[in-house]
């Protein structure tokens, strides 16, 4: 299994492409390529460290088997946020992992087009609590009609999302007014959400937390950001400074956001027009003015341009479309108070 691994790489086309927000199914699988090379080289590790004869090392030693024997399964398990997750924790461990738990975690079914995951590695991954108050049977209708509205007006987006996300964790949202949406960098392809959460909401919160998992694929191949860049930005769906990483993060995940609600007001129920021309015009206006700064701050590698300048040039143009003077008035009044925004039902961490 461990043959197999092959050094990653971006074009700037593809770059740009990514930037884009528009992702073409190979690309996807290039993106999952990198994430599942990373895996294979965590748990190697961790099967050099833990001794192959030991517990842990059987395990991994049994799924490289199992994998070459069972190619077809092979690429959805390697990018499975079970599998990071429980590599990450295991290293911390100096790789006394628990085999067990790896196992039960890959055994678990999917539920409603995704898996519904309150069992280790990931229950205390997310550093939340898990909720407990909402039904499998629930989360699935959710689920549902969330993917429905994507698909029916977001349809590059519900395709980018059945490939990428796989796994929801339902926590404790940190703020009880908020519902709050999740990602870890390890745990590729899985998203936590607080319940209860309606399904415009969900699909918002799952359109989000996407290209997040887009932007940190792309991370593995290729430095987007200067290292050790000192700049701190102060961003507006934060309370604290963030360095360049973090920063575009943000930019790349509310670009869609920005969309999202831009698509809503246009083409989606009349009785939320209000709400999401008003959400439509804060993140524009938001994302363009974070975006500004990163482009000028020195910051980015030449390949983190490439994307970023793709996103402005999804960005930028919106700025001069007309919404109406209400809500105009109402981001720039936002902008202006320098505090988190907060025009968005869902609380996104990132």
């Amino acid at each position: 299994m461990t043959d197999g691994l092959v050094r990653h790489s971006l074009s700037a086309a593809e770059l740009a492409i990514i930037g884009s927000g528009v992702l073409p199914g190979p690309l996807i699988t290039s993106l999952k390529r990198a994430i599942a090379s990373r895996n294979i080289a965590l748990l190697e590790v961790i099967r050099r460290l833990s001794g192959p004869a030991s517990p842990t090392g059987r395990m991994i030693g049994a799924l490289w088997q199992e994998l070459e024997r069972r190619t077809d399964r092979g690429l959805a398990v390697l990018v499975s946020p079970q599998v990071g997750a429980w590599a990450e924790d295991t290293l911390r461990a100096e790789g006394r992992g628990d085999p067990v738990v790896l196992v039960a975690a890959l055994g678990r079914r999917a539920s409603g087009g995704f898996r519904l995951d309150t069992g280790e590695p990931l229950r205390s991954h997310f550093g939340f609590d898990i909720a407990e108050t909402m039904t499998s049977a629930r989360w699935v209708v959710l689920c549902r009609e969330a993917l429905q509205l994507l698909a029916a007006r977001h349809g590059r987006t519900a395709a980018s999302l059945t490939e990428l996300i796989t796994t929801i964790v339902p926590v404790n949202s940190p703020s009880p007014a908020d519902a709050f949406s999740g990602t870890s960098g390890a745990a590729f392809g899985a998203v936590a959400l607080s319940p209860p959460i309606g399904s415009a909401e969900l699909a918002a919160a799952f359109n989000h937390e996407l290209q997040h998992h887009v932007l940190a694929a792309t991370q593995e191949i290729v430095a987007l950001t200067e290292p050790d860049h000192p700049a701190r930005f102060a961003v507006p769906w934060r309370d604290d400074p963030r360095n360049a990483a973090a920063t575009l993060q943000g930019i790349y995940a509310h670009a869609a956001i920005c969309e999202f609600h831009r698509a809503e007001w246009r083409d989606g129920p009349t009785a939320d027009a209000n709400a999401n021309v008003a959400a439509y015009a804060l993140w524009r206006q938001a994302t363009a003015q974070v975006l500004t700064m990163l482009l000028d701050s020195g910051a980015l590698t030449p390949a983190g341009r490439a994307l970023a300048e793709a996103v402005g040039g999804r960005i930028f143009p919106l700025l001069t479309e007309a919404v109406p003077g209400w809500a105009r008035q109402r981001a720039e009044t936002e902008l202006a108070s320098r505090s988190v925004l907060s025009s968005s039902s869902v609380r996104y961490r990132g």
